[in-house]
């Protein structure tokens, strides 16, 4: 079967269509859902995320939370010290409610 050189162009940008729109689908969905992340945002996507004390002062708790460094405050203030592992249980506005990951 012989193509003629319009069948081919015909071909190529059909083709080049279908990549286009299956590449964007594909593109789309893993960044609304990468890596098995559920897909909500804001305050109820930072929530049960895990998140590191970087410092602590007198009246504020700094965590990051996957690299990005937000205000926290825990209930058991007294026990979290720098390097501690914790889980966001809650959102408040744009602090964080911890609580420490007991081993």
């Amino acid at each position: 079967m012989i193509i003629s050189e319009a069948g081919l162009i015909v071909i190529i940008i059909a083709d080049t269509a279908v990549s286009l729109f299956v590449g964007a689908l594909v593109g789309r969905i893993l960044t609304r859902y990468p890596f098995g992340v559920s897909g909500f945002t804001g305050s109820e996507g930072m929530i049960g995320r895990k998140c590191t004390v970087t410092s602590i002062s007198r009246d504020r708790i700094e965590v990051s939370v996957d690299s990005q460094i937000w205000a926290a405050y825990s209930h058991d203030k007294d026990s979290i010290q720098i390097g501690d592992k914790c889980i966001v249980k809650d959102v408040d506005g744009l602090t964080l409610i911890i609580q420490k990951i007991h081993r």
